[in-house]
């Protein structure tokens, strides 16, 4: 029997199957209505990747969020060889944003970069790509994401890491911000990065840096005159760019490091300028400092082996123990000579001193480094260093040596 077109189980299935299948409604977000201050306040109770994907559906919620600002911890900016990427940090959250060429283009996705149809793959919660035109505007791509996120972010933190020779002095970050919580600098394994001298004074001198940690080289031998190197915190990988004559630690410095990343290139410093930075914390200055670790050229056999280092300066047997050393993290492990103490003329404050091979680890002792001790109920005993030292010949001292030289090599 034919079906009647005034049936009512018909017009039923009929409206089913329209609401199965709905046409793209506009999105509606009757908040919108509501003064900046609450507006503010409802938007930043959002989801912050929630955030950025609708600014690049609504142009309306664009516009109220850019008028509002969403918090958000950190912006990390990351240019590599095969990576150029942003990372949104919100309260543990992540949200990756990464520039991508796929040969032969990706199709429209209905989203926008700044107003303008842009093909975006929005595939996870935590990832998002971003696809360019060819290989060579990756980094241009990069810099509109930028313009986009900062119309409508208010960042607390900026950082950056470069795993490539790119120009640094003209790159777009620094139209956007030149204050950086870390900035690092770091070659793929197997390659080097070399920059010009301009290039060297212009990262160290136009770019705030809390957080600084550089393995590179700068051309012609070039060593840097200008100290003491900015930021709480200094990393250094390759120091043949440095004049150890020169070198001084800052007054704002809490942790100081000379350490080798790859085989090739500078990363021992003279005992004659560790026995300076020594003598003139020991003399008061660098208040804040907590930790400094460099290299020497020759290794720790036993006490007389670097001798020079501690010319000039008292040093005393440690008597911390083994848990509280533990607890501060002094490393204490394969150790060849005995752990020492130092101590500052000013206000008495110690410094625990560990030699292991050709390192060096300095860990000064704060008023809240003792207060962490507190828990620590062990009785103080001296050190064990000399035990352990006279389990091994001086033939296994040779053998170790010449194992970490054929590592170096290869």
């Amino acid at each position: 029997m034919p079906r009647r077109l005034f049936s009512p189980f018909h017009s039923l299935r009929l409206k089913k199957y329209k609401r199965a299948n709905p046409s793209n409604p506009p999105e509606i977000f009757p908040f919108l209505k509501l003064p900046h201050f609450p507006l503010k306040y409802v938007i930043n109770q959002m989801e912050f990747i929630d955030v950025i994907h609708l600014t690049m559906k609504c142009k309306r919620f664009k516009r109220a969020v850019e008028s509002a600002k969403f918090h958000v911890d950190q912006l990390h900016f990351h240019l590599g060889k095969w990576y150029k990427n942003i990372v949104v940090t919100h309260q543990g959250q992540e949200l990756e944003i990464e520039v991508e060429y796929r040969e032969g283009g990706y199709g429209s996705t209905g989203l926008k970069l700044n107003g303008v149809d842009t093909p975006i793959s929005y595939w996870r919660s935590t990832d998002m790509k971003v696809f360019a035109e060819s290989e060579e505007v990756r980094i241009d791509v990069l810099d509109k994401i930028t313009q986009h996120l900062l119309r409508i972010l208010w960042v607390q933190k900026f950082t950056a890491r470069f795993n490539i020779k790119i120009d640094y002095e003209n790159l777009f970050i620094w139209n956007y911000t030149r204050k950086l919580g870390k900035f690092k600098i770091e070659p793929l394994a197997g390659s080097e990065i070399v920059v010009s001298p301009k290039e060297l004074h212009f990262l160290l001198e136009e770019i705030k840096i809390d957080d600084l940690e550089l393995d590179l080289k700068v051309e012609d031998g070039y060593r840097c005159p200008k100290y003491p190197l900015q930021g709480s915190k200094v990393h250094i990988h390759n120091n043949g760019w440095i004049d150890f004559d020169k070198l001084t630690i800052g007054p704002d410095c809490v942790q100081f490091t000379f350490h080798q990343h790859n085989t090739t290139g500078n990363f021992w410093m003279p005992n004659t300028c560790g026995n300076r930075l020594l003598k003139e914390w020991i003399a008061g200055k660098n208040d804040k400092l907590e930790e400094m670790t460099f290299q020497v050229k020759d290794f720790f056999f036993g006490p007389e082996n670097n001798a020079d280092l501690f010319e000039g300066i008292t040093t005393t047997v440690n008597t911390f123990s083994q848990k509280q050393l533990d607890k501060r993290g002094v490393w204490r492990h394969g150790l060849r000579v005995p752990i020492i103490d130092i101590k500052r003329s000013t206000d008495g404050r110690l410094a625990t001193i560990s030699r292991w091979k050709w390192w060096v680890y300095i860990y000064v002792w704060h008023p809240k480094h003792i207060d962490e001790l507190k828990d620590v109920v062990e009785p103080v005993v001296e050190d064990e260093t000399d035990e352990e030292m006279e389990d091994e010949t001086e033939d296994e001292a040779e053998d170790e040596v010449e194992e970490e030289e054929e590592e170096e090599l290869e």
